[in-house]
């Protein structure tokens, strides 16, 4: 039997699980192999401290000190906890706002610019005031009058009544 064998056997012969030549060559190999040897010894002293009636007591005033300690633990966890949420909220909160104010310049409406009589015509590169001048060059006042009134007619936004 080799190391490895006698490795993954050596539990169930201290259990007493082992069939009786497994049992015999399990000795066999114990008694030529030093290492088996101390593993089985190791494995023997673990066994008998877990055996039932021999759990040593607890120091005086164990729980005490252990309850306190996990407090400690506790409010230490607590107040680590805070800095790594807290980096990840303005973190958060800053992109929100980026987010936000990139909405409001990006998407707001715009405004449509409506240009005057005027304006149109100076762009076209024309005259404004030959309309003005043509009305104003009428022969006739009552002509004249009726043409200023229509044109300022035409100027202003319609009124409801």
């Amino acid at each position: 039997m080799n190391c490895k064998k006698a490795a993954g056997l050596l539990l169930r012969a201290l259990d007493g699980r082992l069939g009786e030549k497994e049992r015999r060559q399990m000795e066999a190999h114990l008694l030529g192999c030093a290492s088996c040897r101390a593993r089985e010894k190791e494995y023997r002293e673990v066994l008998d401290l877990l055996r039932p009636g021999r759990v040593p007591e607890p120091l005086p005033h164990f729980e005490t000190r252990l309850m306190a300690k996990l407090r400690e633990s506790e409010r230490a966890r607590a107040v680590l906890v805070w800095p790594k949420w807290a980096a990840r909220a303005a973190a958060a909160c800053f992109l929100v706002g980026l987010f936000f104010g990139a909405g409001l310049l990006f998407f707001q409406p715009r405004e449509s610019l409506e240009l005057s009589q005027a304006e149109i015509l100076l762009l076209r590169n024309e005259n404004p005031l030959t309309e003005a001048a043509t009305i104003l060059d009428q022969k006739k006042p009552e002509e004249r009058n009726m043409m200023l009134i229509f044109a300022a007619a035409e100027m202003r936004p319609p009124v409801g009544r």
